[in-house]
C-alpha cells in the first residue's frame, strides 16, 4: 500500500513549516507563540502595545513586540496569518527567491516607516501593517493577476489591498492599521521601483552589512556576484577550503 500523503502539507505538517521560506517561518513563528503565550496568561498583552511614553521610560521591547503581536485569538488574527502566507510567502519565495536580504531589508524598511508614522498616527499594534504592507507590495508585483476571494469574487491583484482593507473593516478590524500598511508599502514601492525606472537614482539598496548577516547565519540566499569578498585572514573565510592535499598528490 502506497504512503498516505497529507494534501497541501507535503509528507507531513512539519515538512511544510520547513517548506516555508526563512523570514516568513521566522516572524509566522514568532507571532503564533506570541499569541500562544497571551492566551495561556504568561504575557500581559498590555506590555506588547507600541506605547511611546513606556519606550522613553527604557521598555524598548515594545518597538519589535509591537510587530509580533497580531491580536488574541480570532477571525482578524486567523485572516492576518492567512494572508501572511498566502501573500508573504510567494512575495519572498518568488519576487525575492534570488536574495532573502533584499526581502528582509523591505521589512526593515517597513517597521522603521511604521514605528516613525505611530508618533502621529494612533496605532499601537504594527503586526497587522506589516502584514498588510507584504500585501500591497505582492500587489505590484503582479498587478494584472486575478484572484479568487473565498472562491466567490475574482478582482485583479492592483485592487487586492483595498478589498481586503474593505473586508477587514466589515468585519469589525482596525482598518487604520491596514490604511498604514497601504501608506508605507506604497512608498517603498515607489523608491524601490518606480522612483528609478523614472530615471531617479536607487535610493533602497540593501546595505551589505544585512547581507553579510544573513550570509553568516545560513539565513536564504543570495545571488553569487553579492557575496562580499573575505580576507583569507577572516576566521569565517571558507572559500577553497578542502583537505589539504596539494595537486601533485
Amino acid at each position: 500500500m502506497p504512503p498516505t500523503v497529507h494534501q497541501g502539507f507535503g509528507s507531513s505538517p512539519a515538512d511544510w513549516y520547513y517548506s516555508l521560506p526563512p523570514i516568513i517561518r521566522l516572524y509566522g513563528t514568532a507571532c503564533v507563540a506570541t499569541t500562544m503565550a497571551v492566551t495561556l496568561g504568561l504575557i500581559n498583552p498590555m506590555s506588547l502595545l507600541l506605547d511611546w511614553p513606556s519606550v522613553f521610560k527604557g521598555q524598548i521591547f515594545r518597538l519589535v513586540a509591537s510587530f509580533i503581536f497580531l491580536g488574541k485569538p480570532s477571525i482578524n488574527f486567523l485572516m492576518k496569518m492567512l494572508w501572511m502566507i498566502q501573500y508573504g510567502v510567494p512575495l519572498e519565495k518568488s519576487t525575492y527567491q534570488f536574495s532573502t536580504a533584499d526581502f528582509a531589508y523591505m521589512l526593515l524598511f517597513g517597521m522603521v516607516s511604521m514605528l516613525g508614522a505611530s508618533l502621529v498616527v494612533p496605532v499601537q499594534l504594527l503586526g497587522p501593517s506589516l502584514i498588510f504592507m507584504m500585501v500591497y507590495v505582492w500587489s505590484r508585483n503582479l498587478t494584472s493577476s486575478n484572484i479568487s476571494q473565498m472562491g466567490l469574487v475574482s478582482i485583479q491583484a492592483f485592487y487586492l489591498p483595498f478589498a481586503l482593507l474593505a473586508l477587514d473593516l466589515a468585519m469589525g478590524g482596525d482598518w487604520m492599521s491596514d490604511l498604514l500598511g497601504i501608506i508605507v508599502g506604497h512608498l517603498y514601492y515607489f523608491l524601490k521601483e518606480l522612483h528609478p525606472a523614472a530615471g531617479g537614482g536607487r535610493l533602497l539598496e540593501t546595505p551589505m552589512w544585512l547581507k553579510r548577516a544573513l550570509l553568516s547565519a545560513g539565513i536564504g540566499t543570495v545571488p553569487a556576484r553579492e557575496v562580499p569578498m573575505q580576507h583569507p585572514s577572516d576566521a569565517h573565510f571558507r572559500a577553497f577550503a578542502g583537505r589539504g592535499r596539494r595537486l601533485d598528490d
